[in-house]
């Protein structure tokens, strides 16, 4: 991984810490892909299961933070995080999980 590739890495998972994969994966091009690199598609997915903590943090004034720490403490994976481990299995490329999932302070 080159460091432009590590800083991305580590913007992705931040704030929580993941370890950096040894290899990545690049898009090259063939006629298949119409010289894309990508073939088909694969989702990367936030689940929020519902628990009665959680049920009991969802009210008309519901602080979001509040509700994203609890189901994190619930073991909810992030998006990020999501498509880090996507990453990471060289399904995908960090490029294409940066631009489709928002930062934390965005979401």
């Amino acid at each position: 991984m080159t460091d432009s590739d590590n800083e991305l890495w580590d913007n992705l998972v931040a704030p929580w810490k993941a370890a950096r994969p040894t290899q990545l994966q690049r898009p090259v091009g063939c006629l298949e892909c119409r010289m894309t690199g990508y073939a088909g598609r694969i989702g990367i997915y936030e689940i929020l299961l519902m628990s009665p903590a959680l049920r009991k943090t969802i009210n008309a004034e519901t602080d979001i933070a509040a509700l994203r720490e609890q189901a994190s403490r619930e073991g909810m994976k992030p998006l990020r995080i999501s498509g880090a481990q996507k990453v990471a299995a060289g399904l995908t490329t960090l490029e294409e999980v940066v631009k489709i999932a928002p930062p934390p302070d965005q979401s």
